[in-house]
């Protein structure tokens, strides 16, 4: 008798995200710069055959009303973006930012936005909701209305730099977000699902941001504003005793949205 294939029969196709955080546009206006990335920078890196999947969210004033958490050298973020990448993934990196090397010098990277953070991190936990069926790896390809995502960074020095102590604090926390939180996130309403990431030193490029981060990414399936209120209770939970500092926990709309349809099973 045959049987249904599991998580470990299919393993994820992504491995890395490529995160990056920005603000908004100096001009005030950031729609050229949402148009040009949708429409042309966006589809341009499906020529990476590494390059998965790429989403992009922006903070509505709704959603930042809802922030549970900013440090101040944070609060100007507007726009997240990430990259998901697969095998080859030292390639699939370089690759990437070699096309941006490339598109720039063919006049097709004339949008900046200030930066906050970019670099690619280690895919670490997968989680989904049980009630949207779908399993964990697929996530990120289900509809959504947006994400909340917590970035954060040790609470003091560097792992790596600060002897055996922090780093087996750091790698217990790595552990949480590999193993429970993402599972623990999913109990609450409007969660789909949930991806964690964390830095890792051979993704290290000079081009990234340096430190050491984690990030949290909650794909929500309802208002992302709401969801951020009710996750109010489940951060403290989960969160505020840790070996870490919260630097964003935030909600983000999807830039493109469902049409004719609503994701969330009805009751």
């Amino acid at each position: 008798m045959s049987s249904e294939p599991t998580s470990r029969d299919r393993p994820n196709r992504v491995k890395v995200g490529f995160l990056s955080a920005t603000h908004s546009s100096p001009t005030g206006d950031d729609q050229p710069y949402l148009s040009w990335h949708r429409l042309d920078h966006m589809p341009e890196q499906y020529r990476l055959p590494g390059l998965v999947l790429g989403q992009r969210w922006k903070s509505s004033p709704e959603c930042r009303r809802a922030r549970w958490a900013e440090a101040e050298t944070w609060k100007a973020v507007e726009h997240i973006v990430c990259y998901f990448m697969g095998e080859p993934v030292d390639e699939t990196v370089d690759d990437f930012l070699a096309l941006g090397r490339q598109l720039a010098e063919m006049g097709r990277y004339s949008q900046v936005m200030p930066s906050q953070y970019r670099g690619a991190l280690r895919l670490l936990g997968t989680a989904a909701a049980p009630r949207v069926l779908v399993s964990p790896e697929v996530v990120p390809f289900r509809p959504h209305g947006g994400i909340f995502i917590v970035i954060e960074e040790p609470d003091g020095p560097s792992p790596v730099d600060a002897g055996a102590g922090a780093g087996a604090r750091w790698d217990g926390h790595l552990q949480r977000l590999r193993d429970e939180i993402p599972g623990a996130l999913t109990q609450q309403e409007g969660v789909a699902g949930v991806w964690t990431f964390a830095t890792s030193p051979d993704l290290r490029r000079r081009m990234f941001t340096g430190g050491t981060l984690a990030a949290t990414l909650c794909y929500l399936d309802d208002d992302p504003a709401a969801v951020a209120q009710r996750l109010a209770p489940a951060m403290e939970r989960l969160f505020a005793q840790t070996p870490t500092r919260v630097l964003l926990a935030a909600p983000f709309e999807s830039i493109i949205r469902w049409e004719g349809e609503d994701p969330a099973p009805s009751t």
